[in-house]
This record gives structure tokens, C-alpha cells and sequence, in this order.
């Protein structure tokens, strides 16, 4: 019998490395209510939708379109959502507020929560039938943070006594723990958030913490499985448009796993709602990246007179992957449209587009300029990375604002990038590191990691700076000589999981704090460690790479185009060990190694596997490599 070995972590490891990212993160799983304590708390909950949105007043004016508990209000909805006692205007309104946008509701006496699917804002009551804001409430996506289409569903079926799958923000079951999302300020933009999925009730605990403690309630990461296959299939043939592009959505996030549903999606390309339109043409480009027809909508979405059309399909075009980097130029000329809500949704397109949208990087650099849009737009160099190099000089003259928020930002961005006219960057965490406070200090750690070689000044101050958790700066010290050496050959982890002698998942059996951080870092650095990828599928084959840690296989994702070639050719090889070490090392690299399926699938065939051991092997290596 195979050994299949998975962990699931629990809320206190879960703690402790968000505590170790950012300290208000763990505060922010402590104060979060669940969804059952938001409903049981809301006298009414109504789904409403936006009428008018009033951009020079920041007024929204909504109409009820349906009462899920309590009364029908006699009286319109009017929220003022401009900044107001020191409550900054949530950033997604400018991209949700548009006529026919709808959002869920939580109102009590004085005060309403409202959802808008992936994001939330608190008003509460100012006199002459107006509601403002009230306070930031940072924390309620972890609550829910999904498909409006799909928390109304959930709260139909709570307030019926019935279970819900609904979605999250990842916090009790995320295997990816030491992301680096929150230092790189991507939490802004969707889809680059990790989810998980939770099983919610009435009955479920109030708060967050309590609930991520109990599997009763936790399912397991990402917004949907391919359980869920027929009742998103069902979902397309709603007469609802809402539902029908929510159902589009959740189909792209399955990518290749959804490809039954082509057929579908494909003739939804003609859908007279242009919301489902777009996001049939995404999900098509996830699923066959070639669809020539699926660019037809995007590219007419992003040309429509329509503000609110060209919204909708620019974050169209940036969930569609690398199959719309034909339409970055289009993106790019967005980024100086009239409307801010245009000019927001195209620019958190080609950050979620990242290198793919490397064309848009002129107009980028334009808008470094701006004070209101120059911290999105180094985000966005940030996320395109080193094809944005050379590092822009406007990015190096914004180290010396006198805005903090600025000068980080900078920061961010020229890590990301990277090259010799980085190393202004380096300088300035020099001088910040040693008084940093603890958060400021993990985040420079991980900083200077992406930089590389380029932050070699930095290793002095870095060995004589005191972080709680010692992986860190070790693993950063790997990142700046390049990940020349194999940390597990270096002692640096020493409570790596190995293999036992049979295959476990990709994550690993056990799980340390060092482990964690090697993950992110691998999956963070990327083609900046192609070297060490080569250099390890050689001594892999050799067996001169040491006891390879399940981590330690996914260096060899950072070059698949070569890596993968190498393995497959030893799939055929005369000696049983070189052919295991191949399927092992490609089973490990999962869905980067998605090319060499029909090898795998050829070897598994072939006549010279001989032994119960080879056959289980392949058919794991088969399964890790078709997961997506």
C-alpha cells in the first residue's frame, strides 16, 4: 500500500506563521466574526442593487431586488462611502459600484454590513436618510469572501437550517502558509488571494478562531473542486446573468479540470450579458489557452463606450492567464481611460497578468508619477518582476518620499524586479533593518531574498540582525547566494519530511516553520533559480542531490522546459532506479510537469515495468501531475 501522507494544519501552526508575517493577521482571525454570527447579529438582510453610483459624491443609491430575513425597507438605500472620519473609501468600490451591481446587505437598527462578494465596508446612519462609513472592517473576508451569487445561495440555505459550502479567505486549512502576499501588498487584488472552503451553518462557532479549529467546518483549500462540476454545469443554464457568470467564474479557477465544460462555456461567448460573456471567454482561456474565439468578447468588452463594460472585461482579461497577453496593449492604453474605475480595473489586470503583461510597462511607469496611483502602479512593475527590468529611476526617487507608504512601495516593486539598479533598495533596508520592528523585519527578510545577489551587501547586517525565527534569515542567506547550495544538504532544515521509502503528497508528511519559508521562497523566486533547478535534476539523476526533501523536488518547477525534457528521457531507461528517480522527481513537481503526462502515461504501458513498486509510482506520479 502506498503511504499517502497529508497534513492538516490546525489553527495554532496557522497562528504562529501570521503572526511571523504580519502581527495584526493573526488579530484579524481572533476578531473575525463567522457568516453565522454576521446573520444571527443583521435584523435584515436584503440583496440589493446599485441604481447609481454618484463618483464626485462617492454615493451609492440602491434598490432591494430581494429580502432574505426580516421586512422589505419602505425607504431607498443610500450609502456614502466617501473617506470619512479617518475611514479611507475601500479601494474595490470604484471597481464593483456600477449600475446593475449587486451585493448582499446586513442591516440592524443604526448600522449595515454589505458584502459586494470580494469586499466588504461598514455605514452606519448620519441623518437625512444617508448612511456613511464607519469604520474599517479588515477582517471580514475571512468570514466570506467569494461569488455574490453564491452567498446568497449560503445564506438561503443557513436560514433554512441547512449546510453551505461557501468560501474564505484562507485562514485555517492553507497549505501555503508562508506566502509572501502580505509583504508584497497583494491582497488588493483578487484572485491572487488564496481560498479555502468551509462548511457553514447557524450552529457553527461565532468566531473565525474557533471555527478553523474544528474539521466540522473547515474543507479544504481553493474556491471549488471538481466535485463540483455538475452543479456549476447547472448553473450556466440559469435564466439569472449573475449566476450564470458566477458559475463561469468557479470554472476557471478549475482550469483544465473543467474541460467538459467547454462546450458550454464556449457557446456562452454569445451570451447577451456581457458580465457572463467575459467571464465564459476567461474561463475558456484558462481551460485552452489557443480559443481564438474567446478573445472576441474581451477585446470588444475593453473597446465598449460602456465604462462599466470595460471594467468588467479588463479584470476579465487579467483572469484569463497568460493566454491574454494579446491584450495587454489594449490593458495599457486603459490605464489613461476617463474613468478612474477603468483606469483601477486595468491597472489590478496586468498586476494580476504579472510577466505576461511585460508590454505594459512603459505606461506603467507613467502613472509613478501620479499620488494616486503610484503605489498600484509599482505593484504592478512588481508583479510583472524581472521583465520590467531595468528598474525605472521614478521608482528610485520614490525611496525618498516623504510618504512611508510610498517609499515601501518602491521597495516592493524594485525586489520584484530585480537587476543592478536595484540595489538602492538594498541600501535603504540597510539602514531600516536594525530598527525595524518585527513585521518591518520579516518583511525586509523577504525582500532581500528576491533580490538575490544583488542584496550581497546586505548579508553582514542581515547575520547581525535578531529575528524570533531563525529559518528566515537562513533562508534568505540560501536566496542571496543564488540557492547555489541544497539547504537540506546544509543543515538549514532540519525538520524537513523525506520520503521513507514511498511517495507522500507534495506537501510534504510533517511540517516545520523552515519549510514553509523554502516553499515560498521557491515558488516566490521562480526563473531566478533555473540554475539551481538544472544543477539538481543533474545530481538527482546521479544521485549526488542528498535525501530531496517533497519541497526541495519543486525547485526543479523553476525551469520546467528543461528540467522536464531531461526527466521524461529517463523514463525508458534501462535501470529501474534511474527510472523511479525520474517518476519520483516529476510526481513532486505536479502540475509543472503536466507536458510529460503522456510519457508518464506511456511508460506505464511499457513492458519493462516489472515490479508493483514501478506500477504504484507511476500511477502517483499520473495523479500529481494532473491536479491543477
Amino acid at each position: 500500500m502506498l503511504k499517502w501522507k497529508r497534513t492538516r494544519y490546525g489553527h495554532r501552526v496557522m497562528a504562529s506563521v501570521w503572526l511571523c508575517l504580519a502581527t495584526s493577521a493573526h488579530a484579524y482571525v481572533d476578531m473575525a466574526p463567522t457568516l453565522a454570527k454576521v446573520i444571527g447579529d443583521a435584523q435584515r438582510i436584503a440583496v440589493v442593487e446599485v441604481v447609481k453610483f454618484n463618483r464626485a459624491g462617492n454615493e451609492i443609491i440602491f434598490r432591494e431586488v430581494k429580502i432574505l430575513k426580516g421586512k422589505a425597507s419602505s425607504r431607498p438605500l443610500r450609502h456614502q462611502v466617501g473617506s470619512w472620519k479617518r475611514v479611507a473609501m475601500p479601494r474595490f468600490v470604484l471597481q464593483w459600484a456600477a449600475p446593475g451591481a449587486r451585493a448582499v446587505c446586513f442591516s440592524s437598527r443604526r448600522t449595515a454590513l454589505v458584502c459586494a462578494g470580494q469586499g466588504w465596508y461598514q455605514v452606519q446612519a448620519a441623518g437625512n436618510g444617508w448612511m456613511k462609513l464607519s469604520k474599517n472592517r479588515p477582517e471580514l473576508p475571512l468570514a466570506y469572501y467569494g461569488s455574490v451569487s453564491r452567498l446568497i445561495e449560503g445564506i438561503e440555505r443557513m436560514l433554512a437550517g441547512k449546510d453551505a459550502v461557501l468560501t474564505a479567505v484562507a485562514h485555517g486549512d492553507d497549505q501555503e502558509a508562508a506566502s509572501f502576499d502580505m509583504a508584497l501588498n497583494r491582497a488588493h487584488i483578487p484572485d491572487l488571494v488564496r481560498v479555502q472552503r468551509i462548511r457553514a451553518n447557524l450552529q457553527m462557532p461565532s468566531r473565525v478562531l474557533a471555527a478553523s479549529a474544528n474539521p466540522t467546518y473547515m474543507i479544504g483549500p481553493g474556491a471549488v473542486d471538481k466535485t463540483d462540476l455538475p452543479e456549476l454545469l447547472e448553473k450556466l443554464k440559469s435564466t439569472e446573468p449573475l449566476t450564470r457568470a458566477d458559475a463561469a467564474e468557479d470554472l476557471r479557477r478549475l482550469g483544465r479540470r473543467a474541460h467538459t465544460a467547454l462546450p458550454m462555456l464556449t457557446a456562452l461567448l454569445d451570451d447577451v450579458d456581457v458580465r457572463v460573456r467575459v467571464a465564459a471567454a476567461a474561463a475558456v482561456l484558462r481551460i485552452s489557452p489557443d480559443s481564438a474565439p474567446a478573445l472576441v468578447p474581451l477585446s470588444q468588452g475593453l473597446a465598449s463606450a460602456a465604462p462599466s463594460e470595460r471594467c468588467t472585461a479588463a479584470r476579465a482579461v487579467g483572469r484569463s492567464g497568460a493566454a491574454g497577453r494579446g491584450l495587454v496593449p489594449a490593458l495599457a492604453n486603459l490605464l489613461s481611460d476617463q474613468e478612474e474605475s477603468v483606469r483601477m480595473a486595468a491597472l489590478q489586470a496586468i498586476a494580476l497578468l504579472g510577466p505576461s503583461a511585460d508590454e505594459a510597462v512603459k505606461a506603467l511607469t507613467a502613472l509613478l508619477g501620479d499620488p494616486k496611483l503610484a503605489i498600484d502602479a509599482a505593484d504592478a512593475l512588481g508583479r510583472i518582476g524581472p521583465a520590467a527590468q531595468p528598474v525605472p529611476e521614478q521608482l528610485t526617487r520614490m525611496l525618498s518620499s516623504n510618504q512611508k507608504a510610498v517609499r515601501w512601495a518602491a521597495v516592493r516593486a524594485m525586489a520584484q524586479i530585480g537587476g543592478e539598479e536595484a540595489k538602492p533598495a538594498v541600501r535603504y533596508i540597510m539602514r531600516a533593518l536594525p530598527r525595524a520592528t518585527e513585521v518591518e523585519g520579516y518583511n525586509m527578510m523577504i525582500y532581500l531574498a528576491l533580490l538575490g545577489p544583488v542584496a550581497s551587501d546586505a548579508v553582514d547586517t542581515i547575520r547581525n540582525t535578531r529575528i524570533i525565527n531563525p529559518a528566515l534569515p537562513s533562508a534568505t542567506l540560501w536566496a542571496i547566494s543564488g540557492g547555489i547550495n541544497l539547504p537540506w544538504r546544509e543543515g538549514r532544515n532540519n525538520s524537513r519530511p523525506g520520503l521513507d521509502g514511498e511517495p507522500v503528497s507534495r506537501d510534504g508528511a510533517r511540517v516545520s516553520f523552515s519549510t514553509l519559508i523554502y516553499r515560498a521562497y521557491i515558488r516566490e523566486l521562480g526563473e531566478r533559480l533555473k540554475p539551481t533547478a538544472l544543477s539538481l535534476v543533474s545530481k538527482i539523476m546521479t544521485g549526488t542531490a542528498g535525501d530531496v526533501p517533497p519541497w526541495g523536488y519543486e525547485i526543479l518547477c523553476c525551469a520546467p522546459d528543461e528540467t522536464v525534457p531531461t526527466l521524461v528521457s529517463y523514463l525508458e531507461h534501462d535501470s529501474e532506479v534511474m527510472r523511479e528517480r525520474a517518476i519520483v522527481a516529476l510526481g513532486y513537481m505536479g502540475p509543472a510537469a503536466f507536458k510529460a503526462r503522456d510519457a508518464v502515461a506511456a511508460a506505464a504501458s511499457s513492458r519493462r515495468v516489472s515490479t508493483e513498486r514501478e506500477k504504484r509510482l507511476l500511477a502517483w506520479c499520473t495523479r500529481e501531475i494532473a491536479q491543477d
